[in-house]
């Protein structure tokens, strides 16, 4: 029973590790994999196990090879990152600093949009 335990931990852990890579949330996995977002908690905290089609679904949806999925971390180590997962991380950042330049700028037009209304509302007092 402990030997299941900790594949079930070694899976959980490359999962997050490589959903944490690709910038993607459980439920997006879970979507993604065409799994329910409760299996998809349930096997990320090694409350549950995976079925061959699952597993393969989950590493697809990682861009990674289902075996991948199964090897220990420090085994993995000496693993050369696979050229897919180098152009989807650039792509991740790209996508996560525009993200955070619009969030920037929404919030400026936001605080002007207040001011503007707090104009309005003013110039009615007088």
């Amino acid at each position: 029973m402990e030997k299941v335990n900790i594949l079930r931990s070694i899976l959980a852990k490359n999962i997050k590790k490589a959903r944490s890579s690709l910038h993607i949330s459980q439920v997006k996995l879970a979507e993604a994999a065409d799994i329910s977002v409760p299996h998809m908690l349930d096997i990320e905290y090694c409350k549950s196990w995976v079925s061959d089609k699952t597993l393969n679904n989950i590493a697809r949806a990682l861009n990674i090879e289902a075996y991948e999925l199964l090897i220990p971390e420090k085994d993995q180590k000496d693993r050369k990152p696979r050229g897919k997962n180098d152009e989807i991380q650039q792509a991740a950042t790209i996508i996560n600093s525009k993200k955070k330049e619009l969030r920037r700028k929404m919030g400026e037009v936001m605080d002007d949009l207040i001011l503007d209304i707090t104009k309005i509302y003013r110039d009615k007092e007088k």
